[in-house]
């Protein structure tokens, strides 16, 4: 739906405010600019708590430019979730693991027998990929170096400088609804469209300068669209929900 459609939808049939009047002041109850506040507001809601937006390498959030000797990136702040991250240079991921196993590089124990399996995976992934010349290549990296922040391992050489790292991320909203542009339609699916239209109806018949008996809809449509997002929510679980068996450790299940 437009943001055009999602005003008509939700004045006529939610807040029945809008009349068509001759001359006189506008009988609007509830402005264009707050139900669009509120359109956005519910599309935050929803990508924060259902994680609806998954992409690969979108710009500008899905991707970072490593730079010579430099380890951590900010990530965009629209950014929920890193899922991998592929360089530009080859087709397999970079291995994954925390911020804390490539901070310390040590080998010294206690550290456990698997800590570095995200840089063994991303050293196989980069020879596989037939340039084994560079270096500095970027083997694993972690997302909890701080929010919304990413760590690469290791640091890039001038070789690497330029060099894109394409990621497959969960986010938010990037581009906001305005009344500026009427045939814009929110980034979240279209299957939920309704239901951000349901969303700011709730919002506005909730507000305290509305009629008492009016309250209990409003809550019942906020109520509703929260029941949405735990079903989105539950429905994108399901979708990524893995297909494979467990194995055995290598390190540990040895045959005697």
């Amino acid at each position: 739906m437009t943001l055009d459609e999602m005003l008509r939808y939700t004045a006529k049939e939610f807040l029945d405010d809008r009349t068509d009047i001759v001359d006189g002041d506008n009988d609007d109850l509830w402005s264009d600019e707050y139900l669009c506040r509120q359109f956005n507001e519910g599309a935050r809601i929803l990508a924060r708590r259902a994680w609806v937006i998954v992409e690969y390498g979108s710009i500008p959030a899905g991707s970072i430019t490593l730079r010579t000797g430099v380890s951590v990136y900010p990530l965009h702040k629209s950014v929920l979730r890193v899922y991998d991250g592929t360089p530009t240079t080859q087709t397999a991921p970079l291995g994954r693991t925390e911020d804390i196993n490539l901070r310390d590089t040590s080998v010294v124990t206690p550290y456990p027998a698997d800590a570095f399996n995200a840089v063994e995976l991303g050293s196989a992934a980069s020879l596989a990929g037939g340039d084994d010349a560079l270096s500095g290549a970027t083997l694993a990296f972690a997302t909890d170096a701080a929010s919304r922040t990413v760590r690469v391992f290791p640091p890039p050489t001038v070789d690497q400088n330029g060099l894109r790292v394409v990621m497959k991320i969960a986010r938010l909203p990037i581009t906001e609804l305005t009344l500026d542009a009427m045939d814009a339609s929110p980034e979240v699916p279209e299957e939920f469209h309704l239901q951000l239209c349901e969303y700011a109806a709730g919002k506005a018949l909730t507000l305290p300068n509305v009629d008492a008996d009016q309250k209990p809809e409003g809550r019942r449509l906020l109520a509703a669209f929260d029941q949405i997002v735990r079903e989105a929510r539950q429905e994108r679980q399901r979708a990524e929900a893995s297909t494979y068996r467990w194995n055995f450790s290598s390190t540990t299940a040895v045959l005697r």
